[in-house]
């Protein structure tokens, strides 16, 4: 009641200091409205007399005496100050003067001028009047809303706590009914376990979760409803920790099924309105089933069932931690699986997988881990095993793998692997190095013969790395300007004459010093970085040519080509725009094709060897009689010049069988009427059967070896025939 009361006194308070403080504004307002009020009726006066003086003339002036005094008249009417000094009194002063002889001009001109400078100041006392109303509004319209701000802000904050109060209020009973609703409606199981033990109170949804209700429960302790995990949670409520902690506990349901609950026990004894423990369980049956399966799935192979690479990882890492004895590593490759799955599709390819991982599953021990790790690879842990023992297990694999055809869909299959061995040294190895080791020896396995057994060798390896560690720095020699290119003389046989030369390449390694071909040409190959060696090699070659040009016109230059640069789209535009590049004539550019090389895809290397002939360059065939030499296929061939390999050269004067097929090479050439030349000649001897049996050039250390572009040039502007050898 003496709150209502309170609430009617400030209300009619407010009313009242409303009103009063409206009335004062509007009398306020209306006074500052008519604060300029008489200057407007001066100005009024002043405009009344400069508008009676304008027409004026000296002859017209005494004709309005009466107008002009009525006129001064009104200022002192209006208001207007006309005491002696002020701008009011000269202009009456000024009248008097003018009424006294109104024809007199320089005193009329005198009226008008006190005129206009009594009209200026009224004007600018007007405009001070109008500043003044303004700023007096102008604060009057601040003062109000200040404090009007103020009391309203103050009501809105006091009727905010009133609502915030309310909405509180409504909160917690919101909140009452929702937990009571939520616990009454709650698909998790929440039962409330007094400090003895026993359930005082059971969620409805112990009918769903356990199939049994709730009034079976409540009274009875809680052992009878988990069973075998009952002590974990006896436990815990007799250790009395406080706080939330997390449980997982298998129940029995109504119908006998056995289910996995997990959840929280919340120890609430201090809490005055609950006074117990209070356990929440939701039923995670099926997603523990999926995890189970899904941790199944994620460490083995969905097809054949054995461990994947990643538990075979896991297990190789933990068994050389252990390190309770010899540990090997078998990795298994099937040899030519992939015309397995090309000829009879991959689902007999799958099923044989199956096949094999159950022989391999039967050839091992008990304690072996086998694993597919991908494709038609397989693994092999071997614990407790000497390195004797490793060979003799692979060869059981092997022959279990080679029993009896495996019948696949009315297809007999005939399974071999290769397999590769590696040991894990006593310290210091790692899971993924010997699984390496064992890849690696798998491969040497391959490389020797299908269906058989290597095991690693850390020497061989390191030889492997080494060339490796050769092919990584080829890949920017190029751009470090390591490489460079030497040239070794062709000779006429007859004159003993200059007439070409070979680009070599060389490299000069920043570590492993000047290196041959032989040391690096091969490891080119393999990984592709022939071709843009190469292409550098070539434009390196037709620009020295150019150079050579200028000492011997006649004289050739031959550069090497590989294979993957002869078959490669595109090579017969690069030849082109080198020739253009540097200007060299085409005759001049000899390329030559290893007879190997041909042999791989003659049709195609047929074509290509004519395009280059179409630009007008020669076609040699080197290391003639190392491949399958035939008159045949030579005939076909769109070829210059034929190369003698050295390894028949070496033995022309001291074995008939070299001297016989080199013979015949010659008789070849001439046949063809191709141009033939003798590689690697050393010795004079050598020299002088080859000019006997019309060989028509050589090349080799007799007479230089391969030398820099400026020795080159030296060798061409001597002009005397070359019979020693040059350094």
């Amino acid at each position: 009641m003496a709150r209502s009361g309170q609430t009617r006194l400030r209300t009619t308070a407010t009313v009242a200091g409303t009103v009063l403080v409206v009335v004062l504004e509007m009398a306020l307002l209306t006074g500052v409205w008519h604060l300029g009020d008489d200057l407007d009726h001066q100005r009024e006066a002043a405009a009344s007399l400069a508008g009676t003086l304008a027409p004026l003339t000296p002859a017209s002036a005494p004709e309005a005496v009466g107008r002009i005094r009525t006129a001064v008249q009104a200022l002192d009417v209006a208001g207007v100050e006309v005491s002696p000094g002020t701008s009011g009194g000269t202009v009456v002063a000024r009248a008097d003067a003018l009424l006294a002889d109104p024809s007199d001009a320089p005193a009329l001109d005198a009226v008008r001028t006190a005129g206009t400078a009594l009209r200026t100041e009224l004007a600018d006392a007007t405009s001070q009047r109008a500043w003044l109303a303004f700023t007096i509004h102008a604060g009057l319209l601040v003062l109000v809303s200040i404090g009007w701000f103020a009391w309203f802000r103050r009501l809105v904050d006091r009727h905010r706590a009133v609502e915030r109060r309310l909405t509180a209020q409504r909160v917690v009973d919101l909140r009452e009914r929702r937990l009571l609703a939520l616990v009454q409606n709650s698909a998790d199981l929440i039962v409330v376990i007094e400090g003895d033990g026993l359930v005082s109170f059971v969620s409805p949804s112990v009918r769903s979760v356990l199939g049994r209700p709730a009034t079976e429960l409540v009274g009875s302790h809680v052992v009878g409803m988990l069973g075998d995990d009952a002590p974990t949670l006896v436990g815990m409520l007799s250790a009395a920790r406080s706080g939330e902690h997390a449980v997982r506990f298998r129940l029995a349901h109504a119908d006998g099924r056995e289910l996995v609950a997990e959840g929280t026990l919340t120890n609430l004894l201090e809490e005055a309105a609950v006074g117990a423990w209070v356990l929440t369980l939701r039923d995670v049956t099926e997603q523990h089933a999926l995890a189970e399966q899904l941790a199944h799935q994620a460490f083995h192979d969905s097809l054949t069932g054995l461990a994947n690479r990643a538990l075979f990882a896991d297990r190789l890492d933990h068994a050389i931690d252990r390190d309770d004895g010899g540990i090997a590593v078998m990795f298994l490759d099937l040899d030519d699986f992939k015309d397995v799955n090309d000829t009879h599709g991959h689902s007999v390819g799958d099923r044989l997988l199956v096949a094999v991982s159950e022989r391999l599953r039967r050839a091992l021990r008990p304690g072996d881990t086998a694993a597919r790790l991908g494709g038609d690879e397989f693994a092999v842990l071997m614990e407790r095993t000497d390195p004797a023992a490793a060979e003799p297990a692979a060869r059981r694999v092997l022959e279990a793998l080679r029993g009896s055809g495996i019948e696949v869909d009315d297809v007999t299959c005939t399974v071999s692997a290769s397999i590769g061995i590696a040991h894990a040294a006593p310290s210091g190895a790692t899971g993924e190095g010997v699984l390496r080791d064992a890849d690696v020896a798998m491969y040497w396995a391959k490389e020797e013969g299908k269906g058989t057994i290597r095991v690693f060798e850390t020497e061989r390896h390191a030889a492997t790395l080494d060339r490796m560690a050769i092919q990584t720095d080829l890949a920017t020699a190029i751009e470090r300007d390591e490489l460079d290119v030497h040239f070794q003389a062709i000779v006429d046989l007859r004159t003993r004459a200059v007439t070409g030369f070979e680009a070599l390449v060389r490299w000069q390694h920043p570590q492993r010093g000047r290196l041959a071909p032989v040391d690096f040409i091969p490891a080119a190959e393999r990984s592709g970085l022939v071709v843009p060696l190469g292409s550098w090699v070539l434009r390196e070659a037709c620009r020295a040519a150019r150079v050579l040009q200028r000492s011997s016109p006649g004289v050739t230059m031959s550069v090497n080509v590989s294979a993957q640069q002869l078959l490669r789209p595109g090579f017969v535009d690069e030849v082109s725009h080198a020739l253009d590049d540097t200007g060299l004539p085409p005759e001049v550019l000899v390329l030559e094709i290893t007879e190997t090389v041909l042999l791989d895809d003659l049709d195609a290397a047929t074509a290509a060897l004519q395009a280059l002939r179409d630009l007008g360059t020669r076609v040699a065939i080197d290391d003639f009689g190392t491949g399958y030499s035939s008159l045949s296929y030579l005939a076909r061939l769109p070829v210059d010049i034929l190369k003698v390999d050295k390894a028949f050269i070496d033995g022309v004067t001291t074995e008939q069988h070299a001297a016989s097929l080199t013979l015949a090479i010659l008789e070849m050439g001439r046949s063809l009427r191709l141009t033939t030349v003798a590689e690697g000649v050393e010795t004079a001897e050598q020299a002088a059967w080859l000019e006997e049996h019309e060989c028509d050039r050589g090349q080799g250390y007799l007479w230089s070896q391969a030398v820099p572009l400026a020795q080159a040039r030296t060798l061409l502007e001597g002009g005397a025939a070359l019979s020693l050898s040059s350094p």
